[in-house]
């Protein structure tokens, strides 16, 4: 494909040659000679009619944490003829960010070569991105004649919500279930935990038995063990509009995704049943579950949630009550912005659930993203959240979280509060 450059460029070279003749001007036609040369001159540059390439990718499908940074790899095989400049631009989406190299380069390739294009991209929003395709293009070294064609090969990124490890702080559900977890029971049975010395019955576990007190007492004694059991925790995540304060990038609904997201991990590590429910643009769930699958099953939903104004709190009462376990823990994660959170908290602790809430405070990103707010309005805010939240206290344990904060060091903080008053 011939670019404007060379129509331009006869253009020039037939009106000087006309030009020339009519005013009989040596030097109108050098310029025409000048230009048949470049015009020559370029045709070396020509694309070979043997273009063959073999692009391809290391992966087509991939899982990347939100934050975090991972490289690109393209492979180019020229399968033709010596390509000198060859553009290659992997398309990116709006939420990718080229952290080092470039998505655009042009490379030489002789025939048979194999090239590798790298280059490392960071994703500061969850959700899913697709890369691609990739635009090929052939071009001279003046720009006279191009030819280009499109490779649909298409990464696929999932991008995960970013979690923060919360190690010090455990949150276990008070009534458990009768299978295998880390929370101990009252009851005798399988677990870690030393509760007391019997004698060996037929059929014990020979690790079981205690030497030390066998010798003691001339017959075999037996370990008896404090039963572990778990829990199921729904988690509950307010994403509807009313409630999200920010920025695209920085706003409650992906502070309570993140949350949402490490409270899942740290809850499935300690073999509890995780749920999760997310009231946004749609009203979708994950069932009660546990183990590795359950966490990447949750993580992907959380990905894709999106904020809403279709549900509101109070369609939360309904979904536990019809498809979720009784007596499950329930953790609410909201700003506390839409009116009705009040009062479908109180009927949620009102149906046998234990209820923790979780409120990332929204006066910190509006004062992070708006310099000239009224301190006026911020003392108001804070009164009338200060009376919802003591409201609040009444039913559930209230955690007012600073969002640029660690979430552990806010669970901490309230943990510490309970013990010291005795609840």
């Amino acid at each position: 494909m011939k670019s404007r450059c060379v129509f331009y460029l006869i253009a020039i070279i037939a009106f000087s040659l006309t030009l020339g003749t009519l005013y009989n001007s040596p030097i109108v036609f050098m310029g025409a000679i000048g230009g048949l040369a470049i015009l020559a001159l370029s045709l070396k540059g020509y694309p070979p009619d043997d273009i063959n390439l073999e692009i391809s990718r290391e992966s087509e499908e991939v899982d990347l944490y939100e934050g975090r940074t991972m490289w690109v790899k393209i492979d180019v095989v020229n399968k033709g003829d010596h390509l000198k400049f060859l553009e290659i631009k992997d398309d990116l989406p709006d939420r990718v960010e080229v952290s080092e190299g470039s998505n655009h380069q042009i490379i030489e390739l002789e025939k048979g070569e194999t090239k590798t294009i790298k280059y490392e991209i960071k994703c500061p929003l969850r959700g899913r991105a697709e890369i691609g395709p990739i635009d090929v293009r052939y071009i001279d070294p003046l720009f006279f004649y191009t030819r280009s064609w499109t490779a649909e090969n298409m990464l696929e990124l999932n991008i995960l919500p970013g979690i923060e490890k919360i190690k010090s702080v455990k949150i276990r559900p008070n009534y458990t279930r009768n299978w295998l977890g880390n929370i101990q029971s009252s009851n005798i049975g399988i677990g870690t935990e030393f509760f007391s010395l019997r004698e060996y019955l037929p059929g014990d576990d020979i690790r079981r038995i205690n030497w030390k007190a066998t010798a003691r007492n001339l017959n075999p004694i037996t370990n008896e063990y404090e039963g572990e059991r778990s829990g199921d925790v729904i988690i509950v995540v307010d994403a509807m509009k009313e409630g999200n304060i920010g920025t695209r990038r920085d706003n409650t609904m992906r502070s309570s995704i993140r949350a949402a997201a490490s409270l899942a991990s740290s809850i499935l590590d300690d073999r509890n049943r995780v749920g999760v429910i997310v009231l946004g643009d749609f009203l979708n769930w994950v069932y009660p579950g546990t183990g590795r699958e359950q966490f990447y099953k949750i993580m992907k939903y959380l990905s894709k949630s999106e904020k809403g104004g279709t549900w509101k709190p109070s369609d939360a009462k309904w979904i536990l009550k019809r498809f979720f376990p009784s007596r499950s823990m329930i953790i609410f994660i909201s700003p506390l912005i839409h009116k009705d959170i009040t009062s479908t908290i109180e009927d949620i602790c009102m149906r046998e659930f234990d209820v923790m809430v979780i409120s990332p405070n929204p006066l910190y990103i509006e004062k992070k993203i708006n310099e000239d707010y009224e301190p006026i309005a911020e003392r108001v805010f804070n009164m009338e959240r200060e009376n919802l939240i003591s409201e609040l206290w009444k039913y559930s344990v209230v955690i007012d979280w600073n969002p640029y904060e660690p979430l552990e060091a806010a669970l901490d903080e309230v943990k510490r509060y309970l013990r010291r008053a005795g609840i």
